[in-house]
């Protein structure tokens, strides 16, 4: 089987491929990391829109 050179981007429900396989190249630990940097940017928006 010949794997496909041009996957799609995007599924039928408009899915963006590209970040899942972007997601499952990393490993679980780089996922975890990736994850928790995103929690801590919330968190400091949250934090600057408080004192505002």
């Amino acid at each position: 089987m010949r794997e496909d050179q041009n996957p799609p981007q995007y599924s039928e429900d408009g899915v963006d491929l590209t970040l899942i396989r972007w997601m499952l190249s990393l490993t679980p630990a780089e996922r975890l990391q990736t994850l928790q940097q995103f929690v801590d940017s919330v968190i400091q928006v949250r934090e600057e829109n408080a004192e505002s």
